[in-house]
């Protein structure tokens, strides 16, 4: 965020907003540390680690009508449902459902499919998505079906080779998987516009979306985008390990997933395996809730929002904008660094800032990942990733099979976070 720039609200509000994460500044020890791993799994907001011992504590385990336990459970299935749906602009929440992973959503996703994919299909995955929604369509489909299972390339800058899907798809390509943010490099992936060329190609062909790391850092629309499928998951947005799959309801009507006989045969409880995580699920619910007070909080009080999705697009329009600035600060101070000793991967440029959400790729010459994430965290407590990232097709194009080091952002940091992490960056570039 450059000091010429006027303050974006979300950075006056800072102080309020670092205060609803209890474990923002300390480790599970009480150790201080600058925590720069949202890309792995967000800081857990108040309200919702409040609303997962309530519910373990209170509600009944499974959903009904004559009990009072059995009845509020109902509702809070209905309830997360909805705030689901409002989040992504889905059409209700009858398009929701829950399952322990995303990865696990989409897996048993490409089973469902059964009836609608072809035997002369063909998919098109991209190595630019991390491996939940690579390796569902090329185990299921590829693997097992025998179908023609096609990667698109990831650009030398680290973004999606457009270009390069585009040839893959003809007019038999029936399921397109792709991301809409690069767990790995951070890119954004222009949706619309993507899939509206995809359909001009392939008319029928279906669009499964993994916004698992977009989910945090912008807004998700599943009407504007025009995708079939999308999932998300809680752990990235301010709550628990719980994910949110949504289809358009048409098609969720066709589909056959993995299903005990005693389940509902109607979406979307078909699609959900056993019982539900009421206390994954009751936090996952504060988690959203948390962002529709964010909303709130930084249009003032005088605001006025027409519906609840309106109110999650200003939430999530808000921390796209404020992020792009810290995003901004980050590349900055990067272009600072000795370059014989350091190396970003991905969008770069400060003023493409906006192309990308807060997670840096990087490498420090002569160091290993684990080794520089060993030497942030003894020197100064900043705590970042190292591995693979669950990205293992991006960090193959990288040129880096055995991992890199990534320092991920999100809205609760600040300039003052920024510079922390850049100067301890700065001290281990010049050993």
């Amino acid at each position: 965020m450059s000091t010429h720039e006027p303050r974006h609200p979300l950075e006056t509000l800072n102080p309020k907003i670092r205060a609803r994460f209890p474990m923002i500044d300390r480790d599970s020890q009480g150790n201080p540390r600058v925590y720069l791993n949202t890309g792995a799994g967000s800081l857990t907001v108040d309200t919702a680690s409040e609303a997962a011992f309530d519910a373990q504590r209170r509600l009944n385990p499974m959903p009904g009508v004559v009990a009072a336990g059995e009845a509020e459970t109902a509702g809070l299935h209905e309830r997360v449902r909805s705030l689901a749906a409002d989040f992504l602009n889905a059409a209700s929440g009858r398009e929701i459902s829950f399952h322990p992973s995303a990865t696990a959503a989409l897996f048993n996703l490409a089973f469902a499919l059964r009836d609608v994919l072809r035997p002369d299909d063909n998919l098109v995955v991209t190595d630019l998505d991390h491996m939940a929604n690579i390796s569902p369509w090329e185990a299921v489909w590829g693997h097992e079906h025998g179908l023609d299972v096609r990667r698109a390339r990831v650009t030398s800058e680290g973004t999606l080779d457009v270009s390069h899907l585009l040839s893959l798809v003809d007019a038999r390509t029936g399921l397109l998987a792709m991301t809409s943010a690069s767990n790995g490099t951070g890119s954004l992936v222009p949706l619309r516009e993507t899939i509206a060329a995809v359909r001009e190609k392939a008319p029928r062909c279906l669009v499964a979306v993994d916004a698992v790391h977009h989910a945090p850092h912008g807004v998700i629309d599943v009407r504007e985008a025009d995708c079939d499928f999308l999932v998300f998951s809680g752990y990235k947005v301010f709550g628990p390990m719980q994910s949110v799959l949504w289809g358009k309801a048409a098609l969720l009507e066709k589909l056959r997933p993995y299903r005990v006989e005693t389940n509902k045969n109607d979406p979307p409880w078909k699609f959900e395996m056993g019982m539900l995580n009421n206390t994954s699920l009751a936090a996952l619910g504060a988690g959203l809730e948390y962002l529709l007070w964010l909303a709130e909080l930084a249009a003032g009080p005088a605001a006025a929002f027409p519906d609840r999705a309106s109110k999650f697009r200003s939430a999530m329009t808000a921390i796209a904008e404020y992020e792009t600035g810290l995003t901004c600060r980050v590349l900055e101070g990067f272009r600072k660094l000795d370059a014989a000793r350091f190396r970003c991967f991905g969008i770069s440029d400060p003023s493409r800032a906006g192309e990308r959400v807060p997670t840096f790729a990087f490498d420090v010459a002569g160091l290993g990942a684990t080794e520089t994430k060993k030497r942030l965290w003894e020197d100064s407590g900043v705590q970042i990733a190292d591995g693979n990232h669950y990205s293992a097709a991006v960090v193959r194009h990288l040129g880096r099979p055995e991992g890199i080091c990534r320092a991920s952002f999100a809205h609760y940091d600040n300039p003052g976070t920024v510079d922390r992490f850049l100067e301890v960056l700065g001290r281990l570039t010049k050993k």
